[in-house]
C-alpha cells in the first residue's frame, strides 16, 4: 500500500483545495455580473446568479420538502441527501442559498481531498495532486460551486472508497449508503465496494464480514424509496415523476449515441441542440471512453467498475442532454489525467483551458440558457 497523504496532510490539502474553491467561485461570480446585469437588478448580486435550472428544485426541497401536489410534485426525481444538508446548515446560517453554496463549497473541497489521498495510494505525490487539479479543472466543474448535488455525492462515494481501501469496513458501507441517497447512479458504489472486500485474498469468514458491512451501503436507496411511498404512497413514484415531467425513460446506452449521430447527419432539431448539446454528448462519451480503456494500466478493479457503471446508467437515459456534467462524477476519469499528463505545459494548457470553459459555462447558466 502506498502513501495516501504523502502529497501533503489532509488538512493542508483541504485548506488549498478550498482556497482554489474559493477563487474560482470570485472568477464565476465576475463572469456571471459581466455578463449578466439583468438578473443582478432581478435578483441581487449577492444570490440570484447561483439559483438557476435545478439548482431551485433543490433549494424548494430543502426549504419545504417533497411535495404531494402541484409541479413541485416533480422534484421527487432528485434524491434527498443533498437538500437535507442544507436544510441543516440553514439553521446556522438563516438563507438556504448561502447554506447551499456552503455545502457545495466545502464538499468539494473535501472531494478533491479524498480524491488526492486515493489517488497516493498506487501513484506519486505530483500524480496525486494533479488528480485534484483536474477535477476543479473539468469543464463542467463550476457545478460544484452551485446548489447541485455533484459535489457531496463525489465526497461521499470516495469517501466510502478511501475506507474501504483502509480497510474500515462500516464506515465505508456508511458513507456508500449516502452515495446511494444522493444520485441514482449512487447505486454504482455498490458493486465497486464489492470489490473492494473480495479482490484480494482473505479467509471466506473475513470476505462474509466485509460484505455484510457494506451491504448497508443499499440503506440509502431504500430510504429514498420509503420517501417515495410515504409521500406518494408508490415506493417506485419517481419513475413516474422522470416519465411525465422529466420525459426520461430507460434505454440501451449506444441510443443516445446513435440518436446524436442520426441528428447530426440529418437533423430534425437546430440551434443549441444541433451546435452544442449533441457535439459535447459526442465528445463527452469519446473522452469518457478512451480514459477508462487508457485507465486499465492506472485504475484499480474497484475505479474501473464505478467508472463503468456510472457511464452506462448515465448513458441510459432516452433525453440525453447532460452527460459533460454526469461525468463530472467519474473520479477515475481525474486519477487517469492525473496519471498520463507528464508535460507542464500540457497539464497548465488542459486546466487553464478547462476553467476557461467553466467560465463561459457559468456565464451562460446565470443567464438561463443551457449550460447541461
Amino acid at each position: 500500500m502506498g502513501r495516501p497523504w504523502s502529497a501533503g496532510s489532509p488538512r493542508s490539502l483541504f485548506l488549498r483545495y478550498l482556497g482554489l474553491g474559493l477563487a474560482l467561485r470570485v472568477g464565476f461570480w465576475l463572469a456571471g455580473v459581466g455578463s449578466n446585469l439583468i438578473a443582478l437588478r432581478t435578483f441581487g448580486p449577492e444570490l440570484g446568479l447561483w439559483s438557476r435550472w435545478d439548482a431551485t428544485h433543490y433549494l424548494d426541497i430543502a426549504i419545504l420538502g417533497y411535495q404531494r401536489h402541484g409541479p413541485a410534485a416533480s422534484w421527487i426525481a432528485f434524491l434527498p441527501l443533498y437538500p437535507a444538508l442544507v436544510r441543516l446548515v440553514s439553521f446556522f446560517v438563516r438563507n438556504f442559498v448561502v447554506a447551499a453554496l456552503l455545502v457545495s463549497l466545502f464538499a468539494s473541497a473535501g472531494a478533491a481531498t479524498m480524491l488526492t489521498g486515493l489517488t497516493g495510494f498506487d501513484h506519486s505525490d505530483q500524480e496525486a495532486w494533479h488528480a485534484g487539479i483536474f477535477l476543479y479543472a473539468f469543464p463542467t466543474a463550476y457545478f460544484l460551486a452551485l446548489p447541485y448535488s455533484e459535489s457531496v455525492f463525489l465526497f461521499v462515494v470516495l469517501a466510502a472508497l478511501y475506507s474501504a481501501r483502509t480497510k474500515r469496513w462500516v464506515l465505508a458501507g456508511t458513507f456508500g449508503a449516502l452515495a446511494t441517497a444522493s444520485r441514482l447512479v449512487g447505486v454504482a458504489i455498490l458493486p465497486a465496494l464489492a470489490v473492494e472486500a473480495l479482490w484480494m485474498y482473505e479467509p471466506t469468514r473475513e470476505r462474509i464480514r466485509r460484505l455484510a458491512a457494506i451491504s448497508v451501503a443499499g440503506l440509502g436507496f431504500l430510504a429514498y424509496l420509503a420517501v417515495n411511498l410515504h409521500v406518494y404512497g408508490n415506493a417506485f413514484h419517481f419513475l413516474h415523476a422522470e416519465r411525465v415531467r422529466w420525459h426520461q425513460h430507460f434505454v440501451p446506452p449506444w441510443v443516445p449515441v446513435a440518436q446524436a449521430v442520426g441528428e447530426l447527419i440529418h437533423p430534425t432539431l437546430s440551434g443549441t441542440w444541433y451546435w452544442f448539446i449533441y457535439p459535447a454528448n459526442l465528445v463527452a462519451v469519446g473522452a469518457a471512453v478512451v480514459l477508462l480503456l487508457k485507465g486499465r494500466r492506472f485504475l484499480l478493479a474497484s475505479d474501473q467498475v464505478f467508472g463503468w457503471t456510472v457511464l452506462v446508467l448515465s448513458m441510459c437515459e432516452s433525453r440525453l442532454i447532460s452527460l459533460p456534467r454526469y461525468l463530472l462524477t467519474v473520479y477515475p476519469l481525474f486519477i487517469v489525467l492525473g496519471c498520463i499528463v507528464k508535460r507542464r505545459t500540457i497539464f497548465f494548457a488542459l486546466v487553464t483551458g478547462g476553467i476557461a470553459i467553466q467560465v463561459v459555462l457559468f456565464a451562460r447558466y446565470t443567464m438561463s440558457i443551457w449550460a447541461f
